[in-house]
């Protein structure tokens, strides 16, 4: 098929007609959402991915519909032995279209995040993060345009009938055991040090691409049974290893679907050293600024504080502190929860009634009396703490032994 005929099916296609419903969708779906991720090229990507489990149920019922409109032209089609060159063509404007709308949608996202800072240089993570939404895009266009190819009488419900059931899949996928079929995005927490698995992506659009092949070619043997060419035969057979491969490989893969990302965080100063994601590195100066209190305060009960607060810390340790973006831009309140964090185990259950729940009363309290952050009335803070008749030796002895209780348990 000549350029000129492809770019005839782009402008008769529904996808011209229905690509400003799907570019309000994924206008409104970016803009509607909690905005976090606007300091992380990675996690806006990635987030922004999320958006094909609206996107393609959508498209696969505009696909269905152009698909029963094809179909019309069957026997006229098959007689001329064109049905697998038309269906390509028309699968082509389609998706043409809807990834007009995804992109223009990955635009705005990372004008967002071009608008809360900098914009720092992209790398392959971000730029190959897209590639499987736009695979599994291009998978639901090639199964509502067989849908609807093969719907007979029935084209009037095939539409909305192939965008249910493929909205549903995709709920069930991504909800089940399968997930790694459909996952291709979606992240509600920071992604700083982390990435998707390159491996599994590459096997993701390994499988979209065979199973829209072998799609658009059972459609078009549908039409003219008697017309399978042997290239289209030899096609087929490796589109179906391709896709039982990569399936078998999707199936039984590991369900993190991230992995480390090197050199996504970068350090300044000592004492402490403060690590940070690329987009979060003006966030530096105040965040140290309100840091350097709450170590200055632990000098004072001569008990050592963390050397390092880090973005890509897994958890928080007596060496490190696990920074969010909620606390490295300025929630003072979680900032010293972290902090306080540092000096117990993780797995260390603060329980009613417990001494862990009075050392942890008393180690707060002290904690936030001393770098002048609010304090709250709390019966189990030692009277010691909150008196003005008791010396600042004696408050700083009844805090160190609070900390050092908190210490003492490991987790």
């Amino acid at each position: 098929m000549t350029t000129s005929a492809l770019l005839l099916h782009v402008r008769r296609s529904l996808g011209r007609t229905a690509f400003p419903f799907l570019l309000v969708l994924v206008v409104l779906n970016t803009l509607l959402r909690p905005m976090g991720w606007r300091y992380e090229p990675m996690w806006a990507v990635y987030q922004y991915n999320f958006t094909v489990m609206l996107l393609g149920p959508l498209l696969a019922g505009v696909a269905a519909w152009e698909g029963h409109r094809l179909s019309r032209a069957a026997p006229f089609l098959s007689a001329h032995h064109r049905p697998l060159a038309i269906l390509t063509a028309a699968w082509a404007a389609l998706l043409a279209w809807s990834a007009a709308a995804f992109l223009l949608g990955l635009a705005l996202v990372l004008g967002v995040v071009t608008w809360a800072g900098p914009l720092p240089t992209l790398g392959l993570p971000e730029l190959l993060t897209p590639l499987p939404a736009l695979a599994l895009l291009g998978l639901a266009c090639a199964v509502g345009l067989a849908a609807g190819w093969l719907s007979g009488g029935g084209g009037k419900i095939a539409a909305p009938m192939t965008a249910i059931v493929v909205f549903l899949a995709f709920l069930l996928l991504y909800s089940g055991d399968l997930s790694e079929f459909v996952m291709v995005g979606g992240a509600t927490s920071s992604l700083v040090g982390l990435q998707p698995k390159a491996g599994t992506q590459t096997t993701q659009v390994a499988f979209y691409a065979a199973a829209t092949l072998l799609t658009l070619l059972a459609a078009a043997w549908s039409a003219a049974l008697h017309h399978r060419r042997p290239r289209h035969l030899i096609a087929a057979t490796a589109a179906a290893t391709l896709c039982v491969l990569s399936a078998g490989q999707l199936a039984s893969a590991d369900p993190l679907y991230l992995e480390a990302r090197p050199g996504d965080v970068r350090c300044h100063g000592t004492r402490p050293e403060i690590c940070l994601g690329r987009g979060y590195a003006a966030y530096e100066p105040q965040l140290r600024a309100r840091l350097t209190p709450l170590v200055t305060a632990m000098a004072e009960l001569d008990l050592p504080a963390p050397a390092s607060f880090r973005q890509d810390a897994l958890r928080s340790s007596t060496d490190t502190g696990q920074l969010s973006p909620d606390t490295v831009k300025g929630d003072s309140e979680l900032l010293l929860d972290m902090f306080l964090g540092t000096y117990y185990g993780s797995d260390c259950a603060i329980e009613p009634g417990t001494p862990m729940e009075r050392h942890h009363a008393n180690a707060r309290h002290w904690l936030a009396a001393a770098v002048g952050a609010p304090t709250y009335e709390d019966p189990l803070v030692d009277p010691r703490l909150t008196s003005t008749s008791n010396s600042a030796a004696e408050r700083i002895s009844v805090a160190r032994a609070a900390f050092q209780g908190l210490a003492a348990c490991e987790g």
